[in-house]
């Protein structure tokens, strides 16, 4: 059954009546216009869904149970000031080695591109980039594609005339990423789908627009990640980061505790900061969202420092 905005809404709230406070806070001030575009959203995504024989109940469950696991981690972190998972080799074998588990997450997280305001407000912080730059991209990679809306979101902008990358630890993002660009019948790009660690991947190229969305708190030793991206970007080219302060949740590992923890290992990793969204979870002063520990999303557009 096709889906809209409308009624996915009804479906979360007849699922989990304390989901309506928080996304109705959000939804309230939201223009005809996103609705437009969320409801577009929702059709095609649903339409992709029942392509892969996933129905838009399992999706909704999915997002309903990333929000629970979601608490729970927070609850953890809140007794323990740690996050549940302790390495990258333990989520990847919880999370991104199962396909269960994999898929459900993902599904749950491209819903919320579209019910949480962060998640959408870094969305457009990256489609704005991509439009600005869009002329000037001849290669993009994506590290860590995910869910495969960001992907597809590149080549819907940039064209054919693009070479695209995507870098997935995980097979089964990376399966996720490359159905639904077939779906929307954009495979017939020059696209190359790596399954490998992207510290561990040996790569001359360049690339003139680099996205890696999200991936920072996955690794144990972000500053790496950091410098390798560093060396994979064009002089002149621009990328995209996002990442959280005090975010807890089922496969984060590293614990960014402020946000200009950071700025700082950006800029010491030899990057300018162009542009960025500091955006907290919760509509509260500043210093209580410290004092309390609340998540904080962020993302910047960065480019190479001119030594």
């Amino acid at each position: 059954m096709i889906m809209n905005f409308k009624k996915v809404l009804f479906e979360i709230y007849s699922k989990s009546p304390l989901q309506k406070k928080k996304l109705e806070s959000f939804l309230s001030s939201k223009s005809p216009l996103f609705f437009k575009e969320a409801d577009r959203f929702i059709v095609d995504y649903s339409s992709y869904l029942e392509s892969q024989n996933i129905s838009f109940d399992y999706a909704i469950d999915a997002y309903l149970k990333m929000c629970k696991d979601m608490i729970k981690s927070q609850i953890y972190f809140m007794k323990t000031d740690k996050y549940p998972m302790d390495s990258q080799e333990q989520a990847f074998e919880a999370i991104y080695n199962s396909k269960k588990e994999m898929q459900s997450y993902m599904v749950g997280l491209a819903l919320s591109q579209y019910l949480w305001r962060t998640h959408h407000e870094m969305f457009n912080h990256l489609k704005d980039a991509l439009q600005i730059n869009k002329k000037n991209i001849y290669s993009y990679l994506e590290i860590g594609p995910g869910h495969g809306l960001f992907f597809k979101e590149a080549i819907k902008t940039i064209g054919n005339d693009c070479k695209y990358t995507a870098i997935d630890i995980s097979d089964i993002s990376l399966d996720l990423t490359k159905s639904i660009i077939s779906f929307f019948k954009l495979n017939n790009n020059n696209i190359v789908y790596i399954n490998k660690d992207m510290v561990k991947i040996k790569n001359t190229d360049s690339f003139d627009f680099i996205v890696m969305g999200e991936v920072l708190e996955h690794v144990e030793d972000p500053e790496i990640l950091l410098k390798k991206l560093n060396t994979l970007l064009h002089k002149n080219g621009q990328a995209f980061i996002s990442t959280c302060v005090d975010c807890p949740t089922i496969d984060h590992v590293f614990h960014f505790k402020s946000i200009s923890e950071i700025q700082d290992m950006v800029i010491k990793s030899k990057f300018d900061i162009v542009s960025e969204k500091i955006l907290p979870v919760e509509n509260l002063p500043m210093d209580e969202i410290r004092k309390k520990k609340i998540t904080i999303n962020y993302s910047a557009i960065i480019k190479r420092k001119n030594l």
